[in-house]
C-alpha cells in the first residue's frame, strides 16, 4: 500500500511539529495535559491571592466578603439551593418563576459529589468546579494542537482563557467551568469525528447553560454534510449512522430542559418565559445598544465604560476570528456563544464578559500574535493580565452588578 501523499493527509490528524529552541527543551518533555493543567492551575491560585488581597482593602472592603464568601457568593447560592432542594423549594427571594433559570447540570453534579462522607455541599460544588476548569483547560489545549499544530499556541490559547475578562467565575460555584468543559472535549470529538462522543457531550451540556444551543449547531453543521454525501452516494446504513445520531441526539439534553421547565412553570414557552420574567430575553442586543447610547450622551460610569470596551474586543475579536482557516462547524459554535452572549438583555451588562467564556476560540488570533513573545515577557505579562481580571470582576461586584 503507497503512502498517503501530504495533501491527502487531514492537517487536524498531524503530529505538533517540535518547539523552536528558544523556548526550551525541557517544555518539550512535559506532556501537554500537564502542561495545559499547569499554567491554568498557576493563574487561576494567582486570581486567589490577588482576591485576597484586595478583599480587605479600599473599595473591596465594603463587600464585606471574605475570600469563602466571595467564591459562594451571588448565583453559588442559587445553584447550592437547586442542589440541595430541586426545583420545588422556593426559599426567600428565589421566587417560582425564576428559578429555572438555573440549569440543573451543575447542581445535580454537586448533589452527586456531596453524597461523599465528609464533602458537603460546598466543597462538592468547589471541587466539580475546580476539576472541570482543568479538564477545560486540558480540552482547549488539544484542541488548539489539533487546529494549529502548534503546542506553544496551543498553551497560549489556555493561558488567555484563564485570564479573560469574567475569568472570575473559574474558582466560584458557577456553572461555566462544567459547560466549557463539556464543550470543548464535545468540539474536540468533533474534530477527531467521534460523533457519538460529541453528541453525548452535548447532550450534558445542554442541561447545564443554554449556550449549548450553540454546540449542538456546530454538531448539526459538522455531521450534515458526511451524512447527505453518504446517502447520495448509497452508502450503506453503517456508513453514516453515527453521524446521522449525533444530530438527533445533540439537542436532546436541552430540549428535556426546555420541556421540563415548560411543564413545571406551566408555559408553552417554558424557559423563555422564565428568561423574559428574569429581564434576559433575547432583544437583539438593545440593551447593549441602550447602555452604549447614554454613555456617549450622558457620560460613562466606570463600571459602564469598562464592560462596554470588553464587550467591543469580544466583537473585535470574533471578526477575527472568523478569518482564521479552521473548520467551519468551529466558526459556527463560535459565532452562536458570541450572539447568545450579547442579544439578551435589557439587564445584566456587567455579565456580558462571563457569557463570552464559552467563545474558547476567540483566544486563537492573540495566541498567534503572541507566539514570538519570549516567555520571560509572558510570564509577568499574564500575571498582570491574571490581577487585571480579577480586579475587573470584583469591581463590578463592589457597583452591584453580578459577576
Amino acid at each position: 500500500m503507497s503512502r498517503p501523499r501530504p495533501a491527502d493527509v487531514d492537517p487536524a490528524a498531524q503530529p505538533a511539529p517540535p518547539i523552536a529552541a528558544a523556548d526550551g527543551r525541557a517544555s518539550q518533555r512535559v506532556p501537554l495535559p500537564l502542561a495545559a493543567v499547569g499554567v491554568f492551575a498557576a493563574l487561576r491560585v494567582l486570581a486567589l491571592g490577588v482576591s485576597a488581597f484586595l478583599l480587605p482593602r479600599g473599595k473591596f472592603h465594603t463587600l464585606h466578603y471574605s475570600l469563602w464568601h466571595l467564591i459562594a457568593s451571588w448565583d453559588g447560592a442559587r445553584f447550592l439551593t437547586i442542589a440541595a432542594h430541586g426545583y420545588s423549594y422556593i426559599p426567600g427571594d428565589l421566587r417560582h418563576d425564576v428559578v429555572f433559570a438555573w440549569f440543573p447540570g451543575y447542581p445535580a453534579a454537586i448533589d452527586v459529589l456531596s453524597w461523599i462522607p465528609g464533602a458537603g455541599a460546598h466543597r462538592a460544588a468547589l471541587t466539580v468546579t475546580l476539576a472541570a476548569g482543568l479538564a477545560a483547560a486540558w480540552g482547549l489545549a488539544r484542541l488548539g494542537l489539533a487546529l494549529t499544530g502548534d503546542r506553544r499556541i496551543s498553551l497560549l490559547m489556555v493561558a488567555l482563557w484563564a485570564v479573560a475578562p469574567g475569568s472570575l467565575v473559574w474558582t466560584m460555584l458557577y456553572s461555566e467551568a462544567l459547560f466549557c468543559a463539556l464543550a470543548v472535549w464535545s468540539l474536540v470529538a468533533l474534530v477527531e469525528r467521534h460523533w457519538l462522543t460529541a453528541a453525548g457531550l452535548t447532550m450534558l451540556a445542554g442541561t447545564v447553560r443554554s449556550s449549548a444551543i450553540a454546540l449542538v449547531a456546530a454538531v448539526a453543521v459538522a455531521a450534515l454534510p458526511p451524512v447527505i454525501r453518504a446517502v447520495r452516494a448509497g452508502e450503506p446504513v453503517g456508513a453514516w449512522w453515527r453521524p446521522a445520531t449525533s444530530v438527533l441526539a445533540a439537542p436532546l439534553g436541552l430540549l428535556g430542559y426546555w420541556g421540563y421547565s415548560a411543564w413545571a412553570t406551566h408555559h408553552l414557552a417554558g424557559f423563555g418565559w422564565v428568561e423574559k420574567n428574569a429581564h434576559n430575553n433575547f432583544d437583539f442586543g438593545k440593551g447593549i445598544i441602550v447602555a452604549a447610547k447614554a454613555a456617549i450622551i450622558s457620560g460613562p460610569t466606570a463600571p459602564d465604560a469598562l464592560t462596554l470596551l470588553v464587550i467591543a474586543a469580544g466583537v473585535t475579536l470574533t471578526a477575527c476570528s472568523l478569518t482564521e482557516r479552521i473548520p467551519v462547524y468551529l466558526h459556527a459554535y463560535t459565532l452562536l456563544v458570541v450572539v447568545l452572549a450579547l442579544t439578551p438583555g435589557p439587564y445584566y451588562l456587567g455579565s456580558k464578559p462571563r457569557f463570552l467564556l464559552p467563545a474558547m476560540l476567540l483566544g486563537l488570533p492573540l495566541a498567534r500574535l503572541m507566539t514570538r513573545v519570549p516567555t520571560w515577557v509572558l510570564i509577568p505579562l499574564f500575571a498582570v493580565l491574571a490581577a487585571a481580571s480579577t480586579w475587573f470582576g470584583m469591581y463590578l461586584m463592589t457597583a452591584g452588578w453580578a459577576p
